[in-house]
């Protein structure tokens, strides 16, 4: 079997490895005639599961190279010059294998190369900004030993880190790590492939479709997917020996792997993502053409990319949700989260603010960087006029709150800045879109700007049907009558209405079975609608405004 079909997912990075490791011995003879010297080093670096260790040991398999596998923490030595003697031991014994073998390729794989190699003005080992410490010592050592690598073009350096930016510079430049390779988080296509590999042996039920397993397993890297499958097998093979195989077709289900999902959560989630109520269009009544526009901005781009690329259609990078309150903007959102499989991450400001100098805006980097590891990802800012706020003209700092200046300015950039942001969409929430900065509602950052109305007449009945889904009404309860007589309910009051009638009936009657028509009429006497005809009129002006 070639060795990019061991690694489903991985075959570009794989190809890019044996370039490193065997065109220098396989076409030694262009190298010298070219005069170009084999690079000495190659780092991999991505999120922990995506395959770095598992790619190293297929190409050194695959290209029949000697592997010495370094564990980064293993070097460390609690004495003084351990760590140093341990690690030129390492290197060697990685150099004495080269040179008794010159037809083959070495490997020096050096795992979690962050843990010997910090930045020396801040290691983790004591190296502060002096320059001194072990971890100082250590990191000269690795530069000294890999400027004076022996058998260049039959020994390769490989370093492997899920923490790149947490090297030192000096590591990172030609002569030492001269090429660096990124494995990413995979992506649908690829946890297909990677799905198909770990499956191929195992018996599937004849309704179990792969694609829809891809679609839902957003986040998933391959050593999740991995436990993911051995978790739905070894839920088949219980359930089955428990009894409950009764009726169920042979191999393994979708609903085995159901029940894994819930046990085997994503590496790239967790501590991140936030678990969303399933929610699904339906639930929300009214609002047929919010939906569309919001289905278009992040639906289309993953059910429809293909068409989009053909006309050379950019992804939206945000929606800005806004209208009166209580008119179902955050429910949308959870909609949004739901139906596209997407990591949801929310910011509000209460987590955000710190009373330390700079925390808030570490807070929504850090956020946004996890949302890019674990896309598509949603990341949504509730009430965000309270924590970005506008600038005021003139630019004084007595004018206005510069924590907010700062949380703007980060917010920015990370919207539409130099590192890009595909697959991340940001959707803002808000009552007071006359707060927000002009720099904020262009397009390139809220590229939609959505007007959310109070719901009208077919609205209000619709949202009451919804809310009957799950509460027996008597047959006196008129819903059309109901909706004409709740002229300025929001969405929000309106299932005020049900709730406060149901309780009501259980007043009456606490073994009561339905909701009758009069629980109602008692309800809408004390109940009063929240969007009066001043809110309004100032709605009115605004969408004229914006939308």
């Amino acid at each position: 079997m070639d060795g990019a079909a061991e690694l489903p997912g991985l075959e570009e990075a794989y190809r890019s490895l044996v370039e490193v490791v065997q065109y220098p011995i396989q076409h030694a003879e262009a190298f010298r005639r070219l005069n170009v010297e084999a690079p000495r080093g190659v780092l991999l670096y991505g999120p922990p599961g995506v395959g770095k260790t598992r790619l190293v040991e297929a190409v050194a398999r695959h290209a029949g190279a000697l592997l010495e596998v370094v564990q980064g923490p293993e070097i460390l030595g609690p004495y003084p010059g351990e760590s140093e003697q341990r690690l030129r031991a390492r290197f060697r014994a990685a150099q004495d294998g080269a040179r008794r073998q010159p037809g083959r390729a070495s490997i020096l794989f050096i795992d979690e190369i962050d843990s010997i190699a910090p930045k020396r003005e801040a290691g983790p080992l004591g190296g502060g900004g002096g320059g001194g410490g072990a971890a100082a010592r250590l990191v000269a050592q690795l530069l000294t030993l890999m400027d004076g690598l022996e058998s260049r073009g039959r020994l390769v350096v490989v370093g492997a880190t899920n923490l790149p930016n947490a090297l030192d510079p000096a590591l990172r430049r030609p002569g030492r790590f001269d090429r660096e390779i990124r494995i990413d988080v995979p992506n649908q296509i690829q946890r297909r492939q990677i799905l198909a590999y770990y499956t191929r042996r195992m018996p599937l039920a004849g309704r179990l479709s792969l694609d829809g397993l891809a679609e839902v397993t957003n986040g998933y890297v391959g050593a999740d997917i991995a436990a993911l499958c051995r978790e739905a097998a070894s839920h088949a093979v219980i359930a089955r020996l428990g009894g409950g195989g009764g009726g169920r077709e042979h191999g393994v289900a979708e609903a085995d792997f159901r029940a894994a999902m819930a046990r085997v959560v994503p590496s790239t989630k967790r501590g991140l993502g936030i678990d969303v109520a399933r929610t699904a269009w339906a639930d929300v009544g009214g609002l047929a053409g919010v939906k569309l526009k919001l289905q278009q901005a992040a639906e289309w781009p993953l059910t429809r990319a293909a068409a989009m690329a053909r006309l050379g259609v950019r992804a939206p990078r945000g929606v800005l949700l806004f209208g009166p309150p209580g008119c179902s903007k955050t429910t949308l959102v959870k909609v949004v989260a739901t139906q596209t499989h997407a990591t949801f991450l929310s910011i509000n400001g209460a987590a955000l603010y710190s009373p330390y100098v700079g925390d808030a805006e570490r807070t929504l980097r850090e956020t946004f960087r996890a949302a890019r590891t674990a896309t598509p990802a949603v990341v949504f800012f509730d009430e965000i006029e309270a924590m970005v706020g506008k600038r005021a003209l003139g630019g004084s700092a007595s004018a206005g709150d510069s924590v907010q200046d700062r949380i703007l300015s980060t917010l920015l950039n990370e919207m539409d800045g130099i590192e890009p942001a595909d697959g991340v969409l940001v959707v803002g929430a808000t009552n007071r879109i006359d707060m927000l900065d002009a720099a904020l509602l262009r397009p390139g950052r809220f590229d939609r700007i959505v007007y959310v109305p109070p719901p009208d007449a077919a609205a209000r009945r619709e949202i009451l049907r919804i809310r009957a889904r799950a509460m027996p009404l008597g047959p006196d309860v008129d819903i059309a009558a109901l909706a004409d007589r709740t002229h300025g309910f929001s969405g929000a009051d309106m299932a005020n209405l049900s709730r406060e009638a149901a309780l009501l009936a259980l007043r009456q009657r606490i073994d009561a079975q339905r909701v009758d028509m009069c629980h109602f009429e008692a309800a809408l006497l004390a109940m009063q609608p929240s969007l009066t005809p001043e809110m309004m009129r100032y709605y009115d002006d605004v969408q004229r405004r914006y939308a």
